[in-house]
């Protein structure tokens, strides 16, 4: 292992729940019912595949997404509130002993700036991608092909940390090893995943084992 190359969204900080809450008020409050029930039937998705799910009409859906953009920046997410734990710690051993981070989420890059910018975070990351920029988002492998590369491994040097089915698979299309986290609030199919660990905790005491 080279280089570690973490998702945002769900991986480090738990902000998938808010989003998903925060799109449903919004709908609510203008008198559209949302068609997802479920945060994990959006969990892992990107911004235009999640809303397709919460708005399958073409033409309803174009309206609406302007404004709730809007909508957001009146509700801007504060994500310090939302870190997952030990996520600093681990991310301080992996730079103790050398290791190349970066960070590879579907989400928007403006929502990734804001994440490292409030959690204090941005040190740790040697490359940071938004899927938002490549022709093919996850679950399509590019976004951890072209980080592998733009760090300069191989894929097979590199460990992945993800949590949803779509992020799996993207990465070990990409031949990235690929680690999961599971938190008991989302019910996900990890079972492509090379491990599973239930939290940072557990996941930062097998890497110890392995220094």
């Amino acid at each position: 292992m080279k280089a570690f190359v973490f998702d945002m969204d769900g991986v480090l900080v738990d902000s998938e729940r808010y989003f998903f809450q925060l799109k449903r008020q919004f709908l609510h409050e203008i008198g559209e019912r949302p068609a997802v029930d479920n945060v994990t039937e959006v969990v892992g998705l990107s911004a235009d595949s999640g809303w397709a799910k919460f708005v399958p009409q073409d033409d309803k859906r174009s309206k609406l997404r302007p404004l709730y953009e809007e909508y957001k920046k009146e509700h801007l997410i504060d994500y310090t509130k939302y870190l997952n734990a030990d996520v600093p710690e681990f991310l301080a051993d992996l730079k103790a002993d050398g290791q190349v981070i970066a960070l590879a989420s579907a989400g928007y890059l403006s929502n990734i700036k804001q994440m490292l910018r409030q959690c204090e975070l941005d040190h740790y990351f040697s490359s940071v991608m938004s899927g938002e920029h490549l022709k093919a988002n996850k679950p399509a492998p590019d976004i951890y092909l072209q980080s592998a590369q733009k760090l300069g491994f191989s894929p097979a040097e590199c460990v992945a940390v993800e949590d949803s089915p779509v992020g799996i698979q993207a990465a070990k299309s990409a031949g990235l090893e690929t680690w999961a986290v599971k938190y008991p609030y989302y019910q996900l199919d990890q079972h492509q995943a090379d491990r599973v660990f239930r939290g940072f905790g557990a996941m930062r005491d097998f890497y110890q084992k392995l220094r």
